[in-house]
């Protein structure tokens, strides 16, 4: 005897007791009268027949009264069909069954419209002859007396259509906020060919390839509407946390990378972060699976002097974690990394796949915008803030109306005391991700278009990590990491990166004069420097103490100091020294560095190298041993590695910062002790505009002016 098919009619019913029809499953899964309907729940949710978003809500009678899991099939259909007739609905090899869902308030839909005869009688004029024959005066005065107030100015517009909260969503729902999205792809740096065949940084762009899916797994209890249902089922929903505070960022950017960066949705963090030449916590280096004209590319990224200031107004929805434990790689993935054997393919790995994977994601919507201004602007970064947060205030307030085209506003707040004014233009051009795009510069309309979870998109990214870091936390990928490592040690070689440093522009100092090895027999440049300093020497001491053993022992001193200095393996009688003047071969220097996948690494912050010249293979030199008792003195010369001593680059303003150092970065040369802890900082002799000697950190009135220089990376 063939099996008799069941077909299930799937109805939802809602707080009102309205059903409706959603869906038709068949089996031919045999169900007596003691099956139970937690069982066939899992019959009819088995192979996904009944989707994620209805197998989790709970069964009910017509009536929207509900039922537990734990009824009998045969009390149901008892409730169900009443006085109904079973064969009124089946036939002989088909057997016709209905079930009902109790369907939850956020799934119903909004009855915030009228009935279309409602509107109809609304919409009609009233039929009066009043209204029709008024006085002229009561008119005039109602005209006076009209306010131009208008509230709907003031308010966002409100949704009449029904939404699905992250908490109601299916896995067919979440797979189309995936296929929206794509945020389980990874991020990847997208540069330019320019015509003589170097590259340039374009943007960051999402990869082509999708590293990860969603691991299947059973719901929890506090995503199903009674906890008593047990549903066996897995299904590929993701790891979320429902958040729908809206915030407000504003912040300053200033480079390609940085613009990039924020344009991304991700966080301010790594947007300042970015500004200094780190990505997402880490350099650009070849760990990330950058080639050698890429890595040059960045390098060369510099600051513009035109800033841009941003405000994102953000609307989130929810917050996805991702880890292990709800990711796998995808097929594609897994065949891609096991065949990563060398440099060429495992840069082409992370151009399919991308160079990090962001961990922890907002979606919703949010509404962006930026306005440029240059570095010569009197108003500050603070003052350009506040008359953004103005400016995106009245476009939120006001809507579509203005009252003109651009608007000042005068700070005189107690931080800054200045009476500078920023001046911004009222109108905002606001860009959209997330929402009815087609809305971007009507605000309060565009905010409600944000709930439909089909208009989410990923508007903050935070938690970011190297995509190969990432993968390695995977249980059977845990030796990729290693592997990529290992290619890369293999192309790991010393290379010499080529740099000039450019004296800042002061006084006695030109526009494009450089740091060098200099030699000049005339003018004998330290042997002032150092007669300066042997009269104060002296002079000090012997205030200090009368004994004329002291002021012996301090001319003394400094005798054989100013022999050692004037020595042929020092200066070689004064002729020789490091100073400040027009470009030549002396300026070219050179520090050796571990290149990988053919790189050219950029130089670090607060890293100790040696430095030479290009061409003569000469060191830069410190000699502080003419520093007596309480008092420093110290000088710079060249000569062999053996005698070289360790400086480090520090960024102007900013000591503390680490990481690359971008061309063009104003920096401090900085002597180190033998550790590699800084001791004094190279600066420029007050009496004339070239010669470099040392400043111990603290200490004033030693014959020194501050004068930094620029980065400026070369290549030949």
């Amino acid at each position: 005897m063939p099996a008799t098919t069941r077909l299930f009619n799937i109805r939802t019913v809602d707080s009102s007791g309205e059903e409706r029809l959603t869906n038709r499953i068949s089996t031919e899964a045999e169900i007596d009268a003691k099956t139970t309907l937690g069982t066939v729940r899992n019959l009819l949710a088995k192979e996904k027949k009944l989707d994620s978003g209805k197998a989790r809500l709970a069964f009910c009678s017509k009536d929207g009264a509900r039922v537990g899991d734990d009824m009998k099939w045969s009390v149901y259909q008892a409730i169900v069909k009443g006085d109904e007739k079973d064969e009124s609905k089946s036939s002989n090899d088909i057997k016709i069954l209905d079930v009902y869902l109790e369907l939850p308030e956020e799934m119903e839909k909004k009855k915030t419209e009228l009935s279309a005869a409602a509107q109809k009688v609304l919409d009609s004029e009233l039929d009066m002859d009043l209204m029709k024959n008024k006085p002229e005066l009561i008119s005039a005065t109602l005209k006076e007396l009209a306010s131009k107030y208008n509230h709907a100015n003031f308010k966002a517009g409100v949704s009449k259509e029904g939404v699905v909260v992250a908490g109601s969503m299916s896995e067919e729902d979440w797979d189309l906020v995936l296929r929206n999205t794509q945020f389980l792809n990874g991020h990847r740096m997208v540069f330019t060919t320019y015509a003589n065949g170097t590259k340039g940084f374009k943007r960051i762009d999402k990869a082509p390839f999708t590293a990860f899916s969603i691991k299947p797994r059973k719901m929890t209890s506090t995503e199903k509407a009674d906890k008593n249902i047990k549903l066996e089922t897995e299904y590929r929903i993701p790891r979320y946390v429902v958040t729908d505070d809206s915030y407000v960022n504003v912040f300053e950017t200033a480079t390609a990378l940085s613009k990039s960066v924020a344009s991304s949705s991700f966080s301010q963090l790594d947007i300042e972060a970015s500004a200094g030449g780190n990505v997402f916590g880490a350099s650009l280096s070849a760990k990330a699976g950058f080639s050698q004209s890429e890595s040059q590319a960045m390098a060369s990224s510099q600051s513009s002097s035109a800033r841009t200031m941003n405000i994102t107004y953000n609307f989130p929805r929810v917050v996805l974690h991702l880890d292990p434990r709800s990711l796998e790689l995808t097929d594609e993935c897994k065949t891609a990394v096991q065949g990563v054997t060398d440099e060429a393919t495992l840069v082409q790995f992370h151009h399919n796949f991308g160079h990090f994977f962001s961990t922890n994601l907002q979606l919703g919507g949010k509404l962006y915008a930026s306005e440029q201004f240059t570095s010569s602007e009197s108003a500050s970064a603070e003052e350009k803030s506040n008359a953004m947060k103005a400016s995106a205030q009245a476009s939120f307030s006001y809507g579509t109306f203005q009252a003109s085209a651009s608007v000042s506003y005068e700070e005189n707040g107690k931080s800054s005391g200045s009476n500078q004014s920023s001046k911004m233009s009222n109108s905002l051009t606001w860009e959209a991700q997330g929402g009815d795009t087609t809305l971007c510069n009507d605000p309060p309309n565009w905010c409600h278009t944000v709930k439909p979870f089909n208009h989410w998109r990923v508007i903050n990214q935070q938690d970011v990590l190297p995509l190969v870091d990432f993968i390695g936390s995977f249980t059977d990928f845990s030796h990729i990491p290693k592997h990529f490592a290992d290619i890369v040690a293999g192309t790991r070689k010393p290379v010499n990166r080529r740099f000039r440093l450019r004296a800042k522009e002061k006084k006695g100092v030109g526009a494009n004069e450089y740091y060098g090895l200099r030699e000049d027999a005339t003018k004998r440049r330290l042997e002032p420097l150092l007669n300066k300093y042997g009269q104060r020497l002296v002079k000090e001491i012997a205030m200090k103490d009368n004994s004329s053993f002291d002021v012996l022992s301090a001319s003394t001193f400094y005798a054989r100091f100013r022999e050692r200095v004037k020595s042929e393996s020092f200066t070689n009688n004064f002729k020789e020294y490091v100073g400040i003047d027009q470009y030549d071969d002396g300026c070219n220097f050179e520090v050796e560095l571990q290149g990988e996948l053919n790189q050219a690494p950029k130089l670090q912050y607060n890293v100790p190298y040696l430095i030479r010249t290009v061409k003569h293979q000469r060191y830069l030199c410190a000699d502080t041993s003419g520093s007596y008792k309480e008092t420093f003195f110290g000088y710079m010369f060249y000569a062999r590695k053996s005698r070289a001593s360790k400086f480090m680059f520090r960024q102007a303003g900013a000591r503390q910062v680490k990481g690359d150092i971008d061309n063009g970065k104003e920096v401090e040369l900085t002597l180190c002790d033998e550790s590699g802890s800084p001791i004094a900082m190279v600066q420029r002799y007050e009496d004339d505009g070239s010669t470099l000697m040392l400043s111990k950190f603290g200490v004033h009135g030693d014959f020194s002016v501050e004068n930094n220089a620029y980065m400026t990376y070369f290549e030949e």
